[in-house]
């Protein structure tokens, strides 16, 4: 799923509860349950951990460092979410579990455990999807989540 999925939901979460370490500890687990949600980047991942330069990974790696402030900028300017502490948190504590499996693929000894677990609910759902309609799903998801929060 890509970052600004993940910042964004943890955003609303921490925008929806009263503590920080609240916010942290359930954008960090949402990071999880949304990963299981199958979103079309099994193949490129693939691709990508046999040629680290598959183009198309990267591009989508920009893209989405791109987009995820845009789109959280967005989410401030428009009301939709305030700025506290607790919204960064849940904001960290989402995109947390993609920090430690970069790390985990950097160096092949770091954060193992949560690499293998980050990787099993990537592939618990066998069946894949075109990545364009992973992008799609993906959109629905904030968007319903923005709309009924």
């Amino acid at each position: 799923m890509l970052i600004s999925v993940h910042a964004t939901i943890g955003a609303i979460i921490g925008e929806n509860v009263s503590k920080p370490l609240l916010a942290f500890v359930f954008s960090f687990i949402s990071h999880f349950l949304l990963d299981l949600i199958p979103h079309g980047d099994k193949e490129l991942i693939k691709a990508y951990r046999n040629d680290f330069k598959n183009k198309a990974m990267l591009y989508l790696i920009y893209f989405d460092l791109i987009t995820t402030p845009i789109l959280l900028v967005l989410l401030f300017y428009t009301g939709q979410i305030s700025y506290s502490q607790t919204v960064l948190w849940g904001i960290i504590g989402g995109v947390l579990p993609d920090i430690l499996v970069a790390i985990h693929e950097i160096s092949d000894k770091f954060f193992t455990r949560t690499h293998k677990f980050h990787n099993w609910t990537h592939e618990k759902f066998k069946w894949s999807i075109p990545l364009k309609f992973g992008i799609i799903v993906q959109i629905i998801i904030i968007y319903l989540i923005l709309r009924y929060q």
